[in-house]
């Protein structure tokens, strides 16, 4: 519905008679949204006025008002246009919607934490794919309750199409957008907190097919056992430690210590967020820190007789390299390494996997052999064993765990 100009002009006398339609809203048709949304902005502006009006001042020079608020400096060139930044810290978010604050959320996680790139960017696709078009996100924030949420994830699950933890990844979305909004005093609670998440049902995962098995791993290492290009031999080593995919590849000649190998870098991929939320170029770097808990992430990582023997035939085609692993005088990457994994898994007629799931193949053999939980989180690398029970997997055949059950309960 439309106003005329002159009927957009009363309508707001009636509210406020001080108010004065500026001239850039002088068009032929204004739409009562338009009217209502200048009339209240005008009432809230007044209202900023009247509390903190007389505490505005001005510096000797007259280039700049100021006013401090709960210890936090405003300023502004004009009084005017204080009044404006007040309202824009104030209000600026009042109405706002899950789709207004994303994008400043990214921005935010960006700005406030060392969260990479690529974690940037599952978080993109997660918004476009499960939220954006949803109408959840586009209602004020504040209006938002335990309810509106239960039906969404209702909606998720229905059809058990989403596992518990990619569930929780989507979920995390929200959550993270109610973290900004909180610790921006936008709202004062997190409806989802309220939530009992037992009540959904989720798409059961095939925990077998997450890991190399036993066989699995023994079929690989026989199958590379003479092969001596550099990735076949990264991979081959790559079964005998726990190391993240990013520590391996940038592990140095100079680490190597005796029986250990000291964990200190990673070698990731990068990529920085614009304000538009577009991302620069992807980058590969060498950087000085190890993902998890600080304390536990710099670590000795202890080597095997075939470890060592593994680093001693990759020595003969990179005597000089700065880096183990080496190709052409570049250190191997992610992408490539899991390319000639899957190559190496289908000749061995294994169903390929990821080099993270070689990690998670490791650590659930060294369990199941007896190496104690706290000593595995350490080897990890991890913040607290709750994440290492995450990484545990059955790395035994259904055949092999019959026979121990028979074994142990069978007279």
């Amino acid at each position: 519905m439309f106003l005329s100009r002159k009927d957009g002009i009363s309508a707001m006398n009636d509210i406020n008679a001080n108010l004065i339609l500026p001239s850039s809203m002088c068009s032929d048709n204004l739409s009562i949204s338009e009217v209502s949304e200048f009339v209240v902005k005008e009432m809230r502006k007044n209202d900023i006025k009247k509390l903190y009006g007389n505490k505005i001042k001005q510096r000797k020079d007259g280039k700049q008002f100021y006013i401090y608020i709960d210890r936090k400096q405003y300023t502004s060139t004009t009084y005017n246009g204080l009044i404006e930044v007040l309202y824009d810290n104030f209000y600026q978010f009042c109405d706002s919607s899950l789709e207004d604050l994303y994008p400043e959320w990214l921005k935010w996680k960006r700005d406030t934490s060392n969260v990479t790139g690529k974690t940037l960017k599952e978080l993109q696709f997660l918004w476009n794919k499960h939220l954006a078009d949803t109408s959840i996100v586009k209602r004020p924030i504040k209006e938002l309750k335990a309810k509106d949420f239960i039906i969404l994830f209702r909606n998720w699950t229905k059809d058990r199409t989403m596992t518990s933890k990619y569930f929780n990844n989507v979920k995390s979305v929200l959550n993270g957008i109610y973290s900004y909004a909180i610790e921006s005093e936008i709202v004062s609670n997190n409806p989802i907190k309220e939530i009992n998440m037992r009540q959904f049902s989720y798409k059961p995962v095939n925990n077998d097919a997450e890991v190399f098995s036993l066989q699995e791993r023994q079929a690989i290492l026989e199958h590379l056992k003479n092969n001596n290009e550099i990735y076949s031999l990264a991979i081959q080593f790559d079964f005998f430690v726990v190391c993240r995919i990013g520590e391996l590849l940038s592990l140095c000649w100079e680490d190597i210590d005796g029986d250990y190998i000291r964990i200190q870098t990673q070698y990731l991929s990068c990529q920085t967020m614009n304000d538009d939320l577009s991302f620069n170029s992807r980058t590969y770097d060498n950087v000085d820190h190890v993902k998890g808990n600080t304390d536990q992430g710099f670590r000795y990582m202890p080597l095997m007789p075939e470890a060592k023997a593994i680093l001693e035939r990759v020595r003969k085609i990179n005597p000089d390299g700065k880096y183990i692993f080496m190709h052409y005088d570049r250190q191997l990457n992610k992408d490539a390494f899991n390319r000639w994994l899957k190559k190496y898994c289908i000749e061995a007629g294994i169903t390929p996997r990821s080099s993270h799931k070689i990690r998670f193949t490791v650590a659930s053999l060294l369990y199941s052999k007896g190496v104690p939980l706290p000593n595995l989180q350490q080897l990890l690398g991890h913040t607290n064993t709750a994440m290492t029970l995450h990484y545990l997997r059955p790395v035994t055949s259904r055949l092999e765990t019959y026979q121990t059950m028979q074994t142990a309960l069978c007279m």
